[in-house]
């Protein structure tokens, strides 16, 4: 098989996989509102580390946008906290996962604090009113803990570089 095809097909279980965990998450309470454990985030950490960045940020939209399909929220308000969290955590985790200043773990702490203050920054401009800043320090605190748990799980992964191993096998026909 291809080289070429059998990459884009794990990026396509890959983006199936983020969808997956991006839309079951969204059931489990974290008792804050628009705060989540950042399951899919683990599936775009593993990609910044496997992949090309520009495949990992085709992920990364295509999630969201597949996301707020199934659960019927595209173009609403939780959409687009979800989608400027989602652009501002990618920008910062791509720029610190090259310039190798954190461990895996650090990139997805800091990750999980962007994506906090893109949303709270769109939340500002929805609502109208800065009054929602009160509500980021709880953002991220929680953030810290989520980005924890996902760069256990990405760096747990990684250790065995699947995917990676597969695309360079050849014995799949």
């Amino acid at each position: 098989m291809n080289k070429s095809l059998k990459r884009w097909m794990i990026i396509a279980m890959l983006l199936a996989m983020a969808v997956i965990l991006g839309y079951i998450e969204s059931f489990i309470p974290i008792f804050i509102p628009g705060v989540k454990l950042g399951l899919a985030n683990v599936i775009i950490l593993i990609m910044l580390y496997e992949f090309k960045f520009y495949e990992a940020f085709i992920v990364d939209i295509l999630r969201i946008l597949v996301v707020a399909l199934i659960r019927a929220t595209l173009m609403t308000p939780t959409f687009f906290m979800s989608l400027s969290g989602g652009i501002l955590s990618f920008i910062v985790m791509l720029i610190f996962s090259r310039i190798k200043v954190f461990s895996i773990w650090g990139v997805s702490m800091l990750g999980a604090l962007a994506h906090g203050i893109g949303q709270m920054l769109i939340a500002v401009f929805i609502v109208g009113t800065s009054a929602v800043f009160y509500y980021l320090p709880f953002i991220l605190l929680l953030s810290i803990g989520t980005g924890i748990f996902s760069g256990v799980l990405a760096k747990t992964y990684l250790k065995r570089s699947i995917t990676n191993k597969y695309i360079q096998e050849d014995h799949i026909e």
